[in-house]
């Protein structure tokens, strides 16, 4: 059991000790260091992701070019219902995230770099591809399934952010159960943040 646990908690320490890594280095650009952080690890997890694929691989699902454009179509949409929630709550029960503030106050660049791609790949391989992929083993479906988006919702840190974030890892959860691809998480959290950056600049 203690075994288990350490390899789910491991990856998230990891990637939690390069943020606190590039905030003790004074970067001021909230956006820059997430993205920092995010580029840092990548590669790591990408091996460890790799080397677990190996030990437990299964058959990819053929996608469709009409399933990426849903894929697309429906984070976009979803991402515009999540964020009118967010500002119901904001303006009508003060609920707030200085961390989620500071991103969207960011350098554009930044934002589109690190939100839109690098963070997106980089939670992606921890929370689908490696935390989500291990709960499969150790628990039924339904429950690694909440339990992984749990986990990647208290990892944001905020009640806003986990507000948000739960629903979204139950959705990017069943994604990659249902096609066992990567990219389709990717892709979807991709386009999620993307669209709150632009939402946030209009």
């Amino acid at each position: 059991m203690e075994y288990k646990i350490i390899d789910l908690v491991f990856p998230i320490l990891v990637h939690f000790l390069a943020l606190q890594l590039t905030g003790i280095l004074g970067i001021g650009d909230a956006a820059f260091q997430t993205m920092l952080a995010a580029v840092i690890t990548m590669p790591l997890f990408f091996w460890f992701y790799r080397k677990d694929q190996n030990l437990w691989r299964k058959e990819k699902r053929k996608i469709t070019w009409i399933q990426w454009i849903i894929v697309i179509a429906v984070a976009a949409g979803l991402n515009i219902l999540f964020s009118a929630l967010m500002s119901f709550l904001v303006s009508d029960y003060g609920i707030t995230s200085e961390s989620q503030d500071a991103l969207l106050s960011s350098r554009m660049l930044f934002q589109i770099l690190g939100m839109g791609i690098a963070v997106p790949v980089t939670e992606e391989l921890i929370f689908r591809g490696l935390v989500y992929r291990k709960l499969e083993r150790y628990v039924s479906v339904k429950k690694a399934v909440l339990l992984g988006a749990a986990i990647f919702a208290v990892y944001h840190g905020n009640l806003l952010q986990i507000l948000f974030a739960f629903p979204m890892g139950i959705i990017l959860n069943l994604l990659y159960h249902r096609f066992e691809d990567l990219r389709v998480p990717v892709l979807f959290h991709a386009v999620s943040n993307l669209m709150a950056v632009l939402l946030t600049a209009i």
